[in-house]
């Protein structure tokens, strides 16, 4: 059983997803490959002419060949560019709206069942992930289209951006080459402005669309497991405060996948160069490391769930409900609900208090309260009495100032007589 009971770190959030993936590697491998899988598939042989390629690795083959007969299975500049161009517009968007969605519920659901301790399952995995189905489709391309707006509006602002950016930078150049006595060297510098300002505008692009992307990004979770149905907005408030944490996830996240592709790709072609072989070699390490972004994302969501609506409460009047008799599930409620309620259990002592009192009170009214009970109502009362109200001096046990020599005291039938003073 994964707990998720108190807020976690960037650390403890990527331990608990490779823990998680440890412990459930072949249904999450199945999993990969059945909704990736095809969409990697279809890549190549979109993009390559796959019966051009060998299956094995030629004896004799450098590396420089290999990369000669790939560049040759992928066609002519023109057909080069129209596999791009269909694969991008059009199989990709469509697969990422169709099966991505099923994709995420998939490792959401894995991860829900791990925090409960339940079994995990492929087939129900795969059941559960279809489940809402149509609604995650339909917030998707809202986000989507959320996207792809923030992004034109990014754009826009960065043409202008850049003209303003290359006539100020050609500018200072030009000041620079008319004050320096070395053109190339003048040069040089101009050539560094310019670049450090288009690198500069195109953090800023990919920040403003990360920085939405994260906002709206954990609408998903919202569909899959709540069945809500106002996910985008849901999505912002859970993430509000958190976007500097997520980003770290996903930035640590991008170099290990970056380092681990990077070398895993570059140890392929020194060993089986470029053929097929080698290419579904690659297509397997891509399933097995696609994981480390997904159960991530599930552990964040849930942590975000902690951090905002307190989950481990929940949990805790969960667990509260599994033992003990009717009477003991009261009790452990009631406790649970006073401790998160400031100043409950003082209040529920007052009220007890003044409870005693007022039945004493009735009690010693209807005649039927003897001694004790008298007692006990005055104790009461002096329980419920406000800290700064000090009994005057000459009073003791609520008796008046200056007691009178007579006391009344009452019958059964109610009358009074004077109480008579001692000889």
């Amino acid at each position: 059983m994964i707990s998720f009971e108190r807020p976690m770190g960037i650390g403890a959030i990527l331990d608990r997803s490779f823990q998680i993936y440890r412990k459930y590697f072949t249904v999450t491998f199945l999993l990969m490959l059945l909704f990736f899988g095809p969409l990697y598939l279809l890549q190549n042989l979109v993009l390559f002419d796959v019966s051009s390629v060998s299956l094995l690795p030629e004896s004799g083959e450098t590396i420089a060949d290999s990369i000669d007969r790939f560049a040759e299975a992928s066609g002519s500049g023109d057909e080069l560019r129209i596999g791009l161009l269909l694969f991008s517009f059009l199989l990709m968007p469509l697969y990422m709206l169709a099966v991505f969605p099923a994709a995420i519920s998939s490792q959401l659901h894995l991860v829900r069942a791990a925090a409960d301790g339940a079994s995990v399952g492929f087939k129900e995995l795969l059941r559960s992930s279809f489940s809402r189905y149509w609604p995650m489709v339909g917030n998707t391309l809202l986000f989507g289209l959320i996207l792809m707006g923030v992004y034109m509006a990014i754009s826009t602002a960065v043409v202008f951006g850049v003209i303003i950016v290359a006539a100020v930078t050609i500018g200072i150049g030009a000041g620079i080459s008319e004050l320096g006595s070395d053109p190339f060297g003048s040069s040089i510098v101009l050539v560094v402005l310019l670049v450090g300002m288009y690198l500069l505008v195109a953090l800023l692009v990919m920040a403003g669309i990360g920085f939405f992307a994260i906002r709206f990004g954990f609408y998903l979770p919202v569909v899959a497991l709540e069945g809500a149905r106002s996910s985008l907005s849901r999505s912002w408030r859970l993430t509000k405060g958190n976007f500097w944490r997520i980003f770290g996830i996903y930035l640590v996240l991008s170099i290990i996948y970056g380092v681990f592709m990077m070398g895993a790709y570059a140890l392929l072609i020194a060993v089986f160069k470029l053929s097929l072989l080698g290419q579904l070699i690659y297509i397997v390490l891509t399933l097995l490391i696609t994981p480390i972004y997904m159960i991530p994302y599930a552990v964040t969501y849930f942590d975000l769930r902690v951090r905002n609506e307190g989950a481990d409460l929940e949990q805790m009047l969960a667990a509260g409900q599994s033992y003990g008799s009717y009477g003991g599930q009261q009790g452990e409620m009631g406790y649970a609900a006073g401790s998160v309620q400031a100043g409950g259990s003082a209040y529920a002592a007052e009220a007890g208090a003044g409870h005693a009192a007022d039945e004493a009170a009735r009690e010693a009214a209807a005649g039927h309260t003897s001694g004790a009970v008298q007692d006990r109502a005055g104790s009461a009362g002096e329980a419920v009495r406000a800290p700064d109200l000090t009994t005057p001096a000459g009073r003791e046990n609520g008796s008046p100032e200056d007691p009178s020599p007579e006391r009344e005291s009452a019958d059964a039938n109610g009358s009074k007589e004077p109480e008579k003073k001692d000889e």
